[in-house]
């Protein structure tokens, strides 16, 4: 069968699909989901019979994970978010929890810098105080002539 006509048929596929419904329930399962200990400690034996604590990132949520565990795409997420206030304050609750997780993690060292920095910019929104800021206001300059 042709490349097209497979792309075709998948497309219509989709399209069948039944999209996802909002329940008022998935507030409570995006913040289960979000809800996680930045990072566990374990204890680990030497081989000299010393015990030694390790510790583990925990994997950092994401919303794109969670539409996953759900059956659907951060698209329909977003869309919910716009539609219902309360899915909407407990997306904004799993962002700080997604921060918290980002900052302690960075902070003690389990997540790289340069990933910090990256992921704090783009899944959270930071800037670099190096950034400029905008400015909703207009520049007016005026020359005078003068009398000399």
């Amino acid at each position: 069968m042709p490349a097209d006509k497979i792309a075709k048929r998948a497309v219509a596929a989709e399209r069948k699909r039944p999209t996802l419904k909002y329940q008022p329930e998935f507030c409570e399962k995006l913040l289960a989901f979000f809800d996680v200990p930045p990072f566990r400690v374990t204890e680990v034996m030497k081989r000299d019979g010393s015990i030694s604590l390790v510790e583990t990132a925990a994997e950092l949520p994401t919303f794109a994970a969670f539409a996953k565990q759900l059956g659907t795409t951060c698209e329909v997420l977003f869309s919910w978010e716009k539609k219902h206030p309360a899915f909407k304050e407990a997306a904004q609750k799993a962002r700080d929890l997604q921060s918290n997780i980002l900052i302690q993690n960075s902070l003690r060292g389990n997540y790289s810098a340069s990933f910090a920095v990256f992921t704090a910019k783009n899944l959270l929104g930071w800037k670099d105080g190096k950034e400029p800021s905008e400015t909703n206001g207009t520049l007016i300059v005026k020359w005078e002539d003068s009398d000399e």
